[in-house]
């Protein structure tokens, strides 16, 4: 999740993402301590908490960046320019719905085959992102 959230789109309230080396947990911070009751219900002290624990140790804890609109969109086009189905008239159809929103194509392709061979590549392409960010960072990745 830390990795394929849309930061652009999704964090109504900017947050930010760590992972401890030490114990392989994430920790979500947000940047103000009423936007954590308000959107998670998390108390204002305890995100204040957090954050100072964070900014107090910096050898423990590695930023982990969200991919920005842009990217996820880079994702849905190399989906439609790779070789997801073998029917032809399905890949041009889906190919010609996408104008520049990834909301809209979904629904304007209407197919489910389509829609879930895209979240599959979108999966797939998260975790490589994921694997060659914590690769270059030393990490040797461990999915559970």
């Amino acid at each position: 999740m830390a990795f394929g959230r849309d930061v652009d789109f999704q964090d109504a309230y900017p947050r930010s993402t760590y992972l401890d080396l030490f114990t392989g947990d994430v920790v979500w911070l947000y940047e103000d301590d009423e936007d954590a009751h308000m959107e998670a219900g998390i108390s204002p002290e305890e995100n204040r908490a957090d954050r100072e624990r964070v900014a107090s140790d910096p050898d423990r804890y590695l930023y982990v960046p969200g991919l920005d609109h842009g990217d996820h969109h880079d994702i849905l086009r190399r989906f439609l320019g790779s070789e997801w189905t073998g029917d032809e008239p399905l890949r041009q159809r889906a190919e010609q719905a996408y104008s520049g929103s990834i909301g809209r194509w979904k629904g304007d392709i209407d197919n489910d085959e389509a829609v879930h061979a895209f979240y599959a590549f979108q999966e797939d392409e998260i975790a490589k992102r994921a694997e060659e960010f914590l690769t270059e960072n030393g990490i040797a990745p461990c999915w559970r």
